[in-house]
């Protein structure tokens, strides 16, 4: 099955997924309502479909349940998205080329919907699975030592010209803020499906370099998209003096970079059932 054909086959068992049980399972409408604009305005559902796609490379059956922990990724990606567009942090009006949700509903809201959207996305993934250890890969990915720790140091660093030229500080930033969460979705498939030791290190390999390379990858959107094609604004790193690989590298540096990764990745499937996966790298030929 090619990347493509898994995504047109579970990108609308998730949607429907999300849909049903944001609905189902939060007592109070509106709440819900809130919950669900940002939820399902959109999206590439990588996340969880990188959860889905790994199972399958590992030949793990995917039913309900596993539908389920993929989902509670979404919800916790989305947690996260909301937080990021909010005034305190990158005060982005569009995100998926739809309001953001305190642009729509004001930022109280906002902030009490993505304050929901986390802690169910962990009830999700526990009840789903039944396994303590993929709460905690979830969690350390998204806590002080992952995610959040990335976007405090990316907004500590805005328009701090002492680190500007600091590969070391970048790259780790710039893996708590996205890599970390890329990883543990690999991470807990692999250890869900209780795959074989060396085939568990060729997979955290990929998802290492596809981790790596995804935040690259959304850097250089920044620069070569149209806002309406990224569907939230663009151009805005350099103007509000955030650092990152592109301000340390520039373009060709960066896609240079990207390229490198990208090929890293594509060998450590080797042996695998794994062009599911390598398809998620065809995502980048865009910023090529």
């Amino acid at each position: 099955m090619t990347f493509k054909e898994f995504r047109t086959k579970w990108t609308p068992v998730v949607d429907e997924y999300l849909t049903e049980h944001l609905a189902s399972e939060v007592e109070d409408q509106k709440i819900s309502q809130i919950m669900t604009y940002s939820v399902m305005a959109g999206g590439k559902r990588l996340r969880p479909l990188l959860f889905l796609a790994t199972l399958d490379a590992l030949n793990k059956e995917i039913s309900e349940q596993e539908i389920r922990i993929a989902c509670g990724i979404e919800l916790i990606h989305t947690y996260s998205l909301i937080h990021d567009d909010l005034p305190a942090m990158d005060n982005d009006d569009y995100r998926r080329g739809k309001l953001t949700s305190h642009k729509k509903w004001g930022e109280a809201e906002a902030i009490l919907a993505g304050d929901a959207l986390l802690p169910m996305g962990i009830e999700w993934i526990a009840s789903g699975s039944h396994s303590a250890e993929l709460v905690k890969i979830i969690t350390q990915a998204v806590g002080p030592n992952g995610m959040v720790g990335g976007q405090y140091l990316d907004i500590d660093s805005t328009n701090n010209a002492s680190v500007a030229d600091d590969e070391q500080f970048i790259n780790r930033m710039e893996w708590l803020k996205t890599g970390c969460l890329i990883l543990a979705c690999v991470e807990m498939a692999a250890t869900y499906a209780k795959a074989a030791s060396d085939k568990k290190e060729q997979l955290l390999t990929f998802a290492h370099d596809f981790g790596r390379s995804y935040q690259i990858y959304d850097d250089l959107v920044d620069v070569v998209e149209t806002s309406e094609e990224a569907g939230k604004a663009t151009h805005k790193d350099q103007e509000e003096g955030k650092n990152n690989t592109l301000t340390l590298l520039g373009i060709k540096q960066s896609r240079q970079e990207l390229v490198g990764l990208i090929e890293h990745a594509q060998t450590s499937l080797t042996g695998l059932n794994g062009d599911v996966l390598a398809g998620f790298l065809d995502l980048y030929q865009k910023v090529l």
